[in-house]
């Protein structure tokens, strides 16, 4: 089993399913642990399920969603423990709709959430791995970052500002020893509830709701300790998910093709002859994703 002695974690959402997994499982390892959440009934229940690791565990109840409340989090982190290694940007939460019925307020609080909440915190926490020579940020998004999903304009557009941070934050932060990656965790969660039957029915089918039901948050917890571990310290600026059994590394930032113009330039004509020639569908964005 891997040790984790020497690190300091903030978990933001740290009351949901996947990061109240996660604080169990850097506990068990013997890390210091401190999550942060909006919902106090929950984050109450955290502390008693884990009160076994005693001053170990570190809760607080506040936004992200806020400068004020990210940096009170931070602030509140170093205070208990003394330092701070790795930062899980964890904390969402999900309007869905669709985009034409979507009200403003619906938009601007998931993108307040889940990606500046992130950046908040970041650049609240950084300083002290800065000084303390070094760390881990990982920033949890989702596929529909990458896929998109109907009804999901703000979560996706958040989730893919979040990657588009990892990456600018990995070129930023390597020269302080700081490693920054996404992770695209499958889970099934209380957010999972949130999406209708119905709706779930009709996108998937019976037998894949069966298997994304069968998704733990603790199944997530050992992807999050290799990248924390001493193994994953040249690892940064990668997307990796995990579903259940399955482990995947995604890829992007580059082409699929790339064609040279047969004259000094390109004109319409021939930019339609050779994308046809690729065939139909010559991009497709693929099926709605969870």
């Amino acid at each position: 089993m891997l040790r984790f002695d020497r690190e300091v974690l903030l978990i933001t959402g740290g009351a949901g399913g996947i990061g109240s997994a996660a604080a169990h499982y850097f506990l068990e390892r013997g890390a210091r642990v401190a999550i942060a959440d909006t919902d106090a009934t929950k984050l109450e229940q955290v502390r008693r399920d884990l009160r076994a690791y005693g001053d170990r565990l570190f809760g607080i109840e506040v936004t992200v969603a806020h400068p004020d409340g990210a940096n009170r989090i931070v602030h509140a982190a170093v205070s208990k423990f003394r330092t701070l290694s790795v930062l899980i940007n964890n904390a969402a939460v999900v309007r869905d709709n669709l985009a034409l019925r979507m009200p403003a307020e619906q938009f601007d609080e998931v993108i307040a959430t889940n990606l500046s909440g992130a950046f908040y915190c970041a650049k609240a926490a950084v300083p002290h791995m800065i000084r303390g020579g070094g760390g881990r940020v990982i920033n949890m998004i989702s596929a529909s970052a990458i896929a998109g999903n109907p009804g999901q304009s703000n979560y996706a557009a958040a989730k893919g500002g979040l990657l588009a941070m990892t990456l600018t934050w990995s070129k930023e932060w390597a020269k302080y020893g700081i490693t920054v990656n996404a992770v695209i965790p499958a889970a099934w969660t209380g957010m999972s509830e949130q999406i209708p039957e119905r709706v779930l029915l009709g996108v998937f089918g019976e037998d894949k709701v069966r298997e994304m039901r069968s998704r733990k948050p603790s199944q997530v917890a050992p992807l999050l300790g290799y990248l924390v571990s001493p193994a994953a310290r040249d690892v940064t600026g990668q997307c990796l998910s995990i579903a259940g059994r399955r482990l995947s590394v995604w890829g992007y930032g580059k082409p699929v093709l790339e064609m040279e113009s047969r004259d000094e330039r390109w004109d319409e004509e021939e930019i339609a002859e050779r994308i046809e020639a690729m065939g139909p569908p010559w991009q497709h964005p693929g099926p709605s994703v969870l």
